[in-house]
């Protein structure tokens, strides 16, 4: 089965859609793959198009034969689950918030070193420095290094005189 069956304006309408909407450039090609199918064109030619090989070109008709439109989406993959928790980044969001010092630890200020080291004690989780700042970044957050002034400490009345004389 290197071609796909005749496509009625329904389904071709159907990919053409998807093709269209969709950000994932992987559907899009597949989709090209099908439509070119339906179009008469031979796999190694569809190949040719998309820079894909005509046998991952066989493999996605033969897909969106077996399962339509969803045979066209990358399948998940098994692997390692996320170390991460919800409830975790939940924490992480959460301790970000506090004052260090309030927590009894002997700083003023977070880096994601303190961070990882405090939620591993907290929570047994260990994860890197690194991968605390990428959860941080992805809930807009940033951790920077303080800035320190002595405006606190200045005589107002002293400082708007100054800027006066000038």
């Amino acid at each position: 089965m290197n071609r796909v069956h005749p496509l009625s304006e329904a389904e071709t309408g159907a990919l053409e859609r998807l093709h269209r909407e969709t950000d994932d450039a992987d559907v899009r090609s597949r989709c090209d793959m099908i439509l070119g199918s339906n179009a008469g064109l031979s796999p190694p030619q569809i190949a040719e198009r998309v820079r894909f090989s005509r046998y991952t070109v066989v493999r996605y008709i033969q897909r969106y034969e077996a399962e339509g439109l969803a045979g066209l989406f990358t399948k998940p993959r098994s692997g390692r689950p996320p170390r991460v928790t919800a409830k975790y980044q939940a924490r992480l969001l959460e301790t970000v918030e506090q004052d260090p010092r309030s927590l009894g630890l002997p700083f003023s200020n977070w880096t994601t070193a303190n961070l990882a080291d405090y939620l591993a004690q907290q929570t047994g989780i260990v994860i890197t420095p690194r991968q605390v700042e990428n959860y941080l970044k992805a809930n807009d957050w940033r951790l920077r290094r303080p800035v320190r002034t002595v405006k606190h400490r200045q005589d107002s009345e002293l400082v708007a005189e100054k800027k006066t004389d000038h």
